[in-house]
């Protein structure tokens, strides 16, 4: 007997194929809610534990416990079996338009997690997650959001359009944005104290109109000023702090959007006038007329802008894989330039700390290096309401098009280092640097990332106590 057949020229779908494709998703949604079932009695399969568990599942840290594990489990089923039972029922029947409706909503769900993935896919996310998320998760759940399409059947041309479901998807995903950017702000870890990291180091408070910036100094001697890379604090300048203060007197310091400084002035802007003006504001504050400039990645950018604007006060510089050419950033870092998306992404970054801390691992080679302890500092500094905001304010309104043009005309004796693994800014850069700066000492370090600090410490400080003595 046949049932519900067509030429085939009409482009409608026979009975069987339906019924083929709603097996297939059946079955791949009664495996992902055992997984979840398995999940929720313990089982970390591939995972170390519940927190990498997560992350690799989903991209970031949330909380997973037995009863959000078997509530999505209950969901994953629920969806199966409405899905069986669309292509089983008796076309035109009023249960039919019931399981009609439900795989329609499984349909949304499934191309609302297609299209995250691909945003996903072009965004930060941790090593595994994103592998997992490019050769598995997102084509699955594309290939079942086109089964689900089949199995609603030709009767879903009278009640949904191509069109109609692009525009749902469209506003789903804004939705969802909307409470990234707005809703999911990560909570601040107020409590934490820097002092875990600096040992016998004290912390220091000086309070200006623009911040009461948090810094740290030792020794005696010509000035050094190190200020915090961008997206950290001072406590990555600690092993170059210590080897320098025997023969310097050395300040590390955060800027305002950075570790444990309080933003005071409420028309601070984070661009490069804001970042430079800190800068002479703390000077004045500690009283430093004149000093060598020292910074890695975006505060070398701004240490590079603050002598170009103002030489008169900067005696050497020495910039650790700086910005200052307009050029485009790594793409996870451009997205941050876009309207909502940039905020939701931060959010989404900031409010797990195990991405952060991960995102933090990647920017150097050496893991050994990394001191216990200050991979979680660095999290919990960034949560801080200003510091959350700096990180997408900044990557959209530094312009280093100003740093470019002017290098030329740098004055100051100025010492580039690049480490040649540098996964954020490409080591070719290094060589831009040298050929537009007429007192530029570029050196490339083999075996070092992007945070040379905290990965290189050793050359680093050798080759900045070189340089700083005029060898």
């Amino acid at each position: 007997m046949q049932i519900l057949t067509s030429a085939p020229k009409s482009g409608v779908v026979t009975f069987p194929a339906r019924t083929g494709a709603a097996l297939v998703v059946a079955a791949v949604l009664l495996v992902d809610a055992g997984l979840h079932v398995w999940w929720s009695i313990g089982s970390v399969w591939s995972a170390n534990g519940p927190d990498s568990l997560s992350v690799a599942v989903l991209g970031l840290q949330l909380p997973a416990g037995p009863g959000v594990l078997m509530s999505l489990a209950g969901l994953l089923s629920v969806a199966a079996v409405v899905v069986a039972l669309r292509a089983r029922s008796r076309p035109g029947g009023s249960w039919h338009r019931v399981w009609g409706v439900g795989t329609a909503v499984v349909l949304a769900g499934l191309l609302l997690r297609a299209s995250l993935g691909v945003v996903w896919l072009f965004g930060y996310s941790p090593p595994r997650f994103f592998w997992l998320n490019a050769l598995l998760y997102t084509p699955v759940c594309a290939l079942l959001s086109g089964l689900c399409w089949r199995v609603l059947g030709p009767s879903r041309r009278r009640w949904v359009s191509a069109r109609g479901c692009a525009a749902g998807v469209v506003a789903a995903v804004v939705a969802v944005l909307l409470v990234a950017a707005y809703g999911l702000a990560p909570a601040p870890q107020s409590g934490y104290s820097p002092r875990g990291q600096l040992g016998s180091t004290q912390s220091r408070y000086v309070t200006t109109p623009v911040a009461r910036f948090h810094y740290i100094r030792a020794g005696a001697g010509s000035p050094v000023v190190m200020v915090s890379p961008g997206e950290a604090w001072l406590a990555a300048w600690l092993p170059e702090f210590r080897a320098l203060s025997a023969s310097h007197t050395v300040f590390a310091v955060d800027l305002p959007g950075q570790g444990f400084t309080q933003l005071r002035e409420k028309d601070f802007t984070f661009d490069l006038d804001g970042m430079t003006s800190a800068i002479g504001s703390f000077l004045d504050a500690v009283h430093v007329p004149v000093t060598a400039l020292a910074g890695n990645s975006w505060s070398g950018g701004w240490a590079l802008a603050y002598a170009q604007r103002h030489p008169e006060r900067v005696s050497r510089l020495v910039l650790l894989a700086p910005s200052g050419l307009a050029q485009p950033d790594p793409l996870s870092w451009e997205l941050l330039k876009l309207p909502l998306i940039g905020t939701a992404l931060t959010n989404i970054l900031l409010g797990s700390r195990s991405s952060t801390e991960a995102q933090f691992r990647a920017l150097v080679v050496h893991q050994d290096q990394v001191p216990a302890g200050l991979a979680e500092s660095m999290w919990a500094a960034a949560t801080l309401p200003d510091n959350v905001r700096s990180m997408y304010e900044l990557e959209a309104r530094l312009d280093w098009s100003y740093t470019q043009q002017r290098l030329p005309r740098t004055r100051q004796p100025t010492l580039i280092v690049w480490g040649k693994q540098d996964t954020v800014l490409p080591v070719r850069q290094a060589a831009e640097f040298g050929a537009l700066m007429p007192h530029a000492d570029v050196r490339v370090l083999d075996g070092c990332g992007h945070a040379l600090t905290i990965d290189c410490p050793d050359q680093v400080s050798a080759l900045m106590g070189g340089f700083l003595h005029g060898r």
